[in-house]
């Protein structure tokens, strides 16, 4: 786990400090199963492990949509979600996923055993959450669908076994994140697929070929 932001400049001796300090627990989830209700469960935390997951909102009107998209190492919960008293919020898993959960008292409060890795931790949470939010920022803010799902692959991809860079998120999803037009959005991909940016060697499994040459 060491190789997660969230874990930055820590051991695995200091992981397994903190796990003793936070008292993780593992648990896992199958596919369409809910792993958290923010509002229902307040004082916790979890870190995806394996698999991806959704942060979703339902508004007043019952209209469901994708606020984040979580994959191994990322933190979700009560640490860093935003309170409403109008929006339901909830982390939904996308496919079978693996959580470690925490309680969020032990970041903000001080470890009896007064670890320094559990001062960097927590730092690392906060880093995590600023780099995160603005990188949402930069995707909807992008002036075009070309920009925005450029700017989707930087955050998102994963390197496949030939250490090809690929989307692991469902285009309808995929559309919902950024905001746009699932039609506008697979015309756009169909243009970048010709221009050679990207390839599609199966459905829904877009690999990036070239990012250099798409910028502009």
């Amino acid at each position: 786990m060491n190789n997660y932001p969230v874990f930055e400049g820590l051991s695995d001796a200091d992981i397994s400090r903190l796990s003793e300090c936070l008292r993780f627990e593992e648990r896992s989830f199958r596919k369409g199963e809910i792993i958290m209700r923010l509002s229902q469960s307040a004082g916790y935390s979890g870190i995806i492990r394996s698999g991806t997951a959704y942060l979703k909102s339902i508004d007043e009107q019952g209209e469901e949509n994708i606020l984040d998209i979580y994959l191994d190492g990322n933190i979700f919960g009560s640490i860093i979600s935003t309170e409403s008293d109008v929006n339901l919020y909830y982390v939904f898993a996308k496919t079978d996923c693996s959580v470690s959960f925490f309680e969020t008292a032990g970041i903000t409060g001080l470890c009896s055993k007064v670890c320094l890795c559990h001062k960097r931790f927590a730092e690392n949470i906060l880093a995590s959450a600023v780099r995160r939010s603005r990188l949402h920022l930069d995707i909807l803010s992008g002036r075009n669908i070309r920009k925005k799902l450029l700017s989707v692959f930087g955050c998102f991809a994963r390197r496949d076994s030939e250490g090809l860079l690929y989307l692991p998120v469902p285009l309808c999803d995929l559309a919902e994140y950024i905001c746009v037009d699932r039609s506008a959005m697979m015309r756009e991909l169909a243009k970048m697929k010709r221009e050679n940016i990207i390839s599609c060697p199966e459905a829904d499994r877009y690999i990036l070929n070239d990012l250099s040459s798409s910028r502009g």
